[in-house]
């Protein structure tokens, strides 16, 4: 007899084996959860987990499915194997269809030796591809008690079916695999988030170079404008453009709606203004032009309101021509006056094709403060819900004794004041206009 411990034999033999095995995949499971997450691409991710799912597993084919929570389905992501090339991308499941839909409903996972002899199974796949399932292994991936998708391996390679072991496995790779699809998920959101502020940040950039960066300069006369969009971007405008030695065109207006297509319709606008302006002496004959031209470029229903003044500082008369827009307020202090300047315009740009507006004018004198605005300043609301209102834009400008920086200052402290915390609503723009000293 030889000496020396003698390997097991039989039944023995076989079962140590299986341990033997069973501890080389674990070590092997530890191991390459370090693969699964060495990355945080999303696509490569789902790759990584799908090639040590099938290695460890020695499958034939694997995949993986990925719950779209807006639908509460499953969506095929990624898969590998002899007819992985024929399954399609983006294939949907609804919860308890199929055996991956079953698992996905109850959360809890399906070893099945022989899928033909369970009536889950759709065989229509095998028909159309002449690939032949046996068994399957089936495991939701979890993240707590939320299943966030579906990990299948199908048949052994050497032809038997999976076993509890197996199922043990594939549970502890789905465990590392749910975390690093997570994170996989949260690093995309992140880099989109950045991006999306990145490219607000460049849009707001752009949008405040169309504004006026200073306030023109003509004499008996002073300037003021304010600017403050609801979003990081917005539909309101103004703008002062040139028109001789003794005219100047002073331009305000409203884009509906807020964000970035107001302000690229807000651009287009500004830039076609500018270009008719110089050219159309009338503004109502400028604001058919401009109602045409917007009416023929305007998208999902767009419009906007716009109030065109045109000032001419040799006899201080103002000709205005008003689109919809809130009417501008003359304050005298002197004359004790507090006056919307009414005058019926026309409807707002855009909406009808073919549309007359009519202009008015105006007569100004010494000691008069003409105040453009749009709706955010008296639609602003409170805390409670109240509106900051006609009257309290009145009584914020009548405290004011300075030049019209004083009543920017008034009006600003007022509303400031009545708004409180609450975020504006809509857009805050302003343009006050002070004729000599009060």
């Amino acid at each position: 007899m030889e000496s020396g411990t003698r390997e097991p034999e039989g039944p023995r033999a076989a079962e140590i084996e299986r341990y033997r095995e069973r501890i080389d995949n674990l070590r092997e499971c530890f191991r390459t959860s370090a693969l699964i997450n060495s990355t945080l691409e999303l696509d490569e991710v789902l790759e990584n987990i799908m090639t040590t799912s099938r290695s460890i597993l020695k499958a034939d084919a694997c995949s993986l499915m990925l719950v779209d929570e807006a639908t509460d389905e499953l969506v095929f992501a990624v898969a590998q194997g002899p007819v992985a090339g024929k399954l399609k991308t983006g294939f949907r499941l609804r919860k308890g269809d199929g055996i991956a839909g079953h698992v996905f409903q109850t959360g809890k996972p399906l070893l099945i030796e022989d899928v033909y002899r369970d009536a889950r199974f759709h065989q229509e796949f095998d028909r159309k591809t002449g690939y032949r399932t046996h068994s399957m292994l089936c495991m939701p991936l979890k993240i707590k008690d939320r299943v966030i998708g579906v990990s299948q391996v199908i048949n052994r390679l050497d032809g038997t079916a999976f076993v509890a072991e197996d199922e043990e496995t594939l549970g502890l790779l789905c465990d590392h695999a749910a975390i690093a699809i997570e994170n996989a998920r949260m690093h995309r959101d992140l880099l989109r988030k950045q991006q999306m502020e990145s490219d607000l940040a460049f849009a707001t950039s752009i949008q405040l170079s169309f504004l006026p960066q200073n306030v023109p300069e003509m004499p008996g006369y002073t300037f003021h404008a304010h600017y403050r969009p609801a979003l990081a971007i917005g539909g309101d405008f103004y703008d002062f453009i040139p028109l001789g030695e003794d005219r100047l065109g002073i331009l305000i207006g409203d884009v509906s709606g807020k964000g970035v297509a107001s302000a690229l319709c807000m651009a287009k606008l500004m830039s076609d203004f500018r270009l008719l302006a110089v050219r159309e002496k009338e503004p109502a004959i400028l604001m058919r032009q401009m109602n045409r031209l917007l009416f023929e470029q305007s998208r999902r229903g767009m419009f906007v309101t716009l109030l065109y003044m045109v000032l001419d500082s040799s006899d201080s008369r103002i000709d205005y021509v008003n689109a919809g827009h809130i009417p501008p307020v003359l304050w005298n202090e002197a004359g004790g006056e507090f006056v919307p300047v009414r005058g019926v315009g026309g409807p707002p740009l855009g909406i009808l094709d073919d549309c007359a507006y009519v202009s008015r004018s105006l007569r100004l004198k010494r000691g008069d403060r003409l105040l453009l605005f749009t709706d955010g300043l008296v639609d602003a609301k409170s805390a409670c819900g109240e509106r900051f209102g006609w009257e309290r834009v009145q009584a914020a400008m009548s405290p004011a004794r300075g030049g019209i920086a004083d009543v920017h200052r008034c009006l600003m402290d007022a509303l400031n004041a009545f708004v409180g915390q609450c975020p504006p609503a809509d857009d805050t723009t302003m343009v006050l206009i002070g004729v000599g000293k009060p």
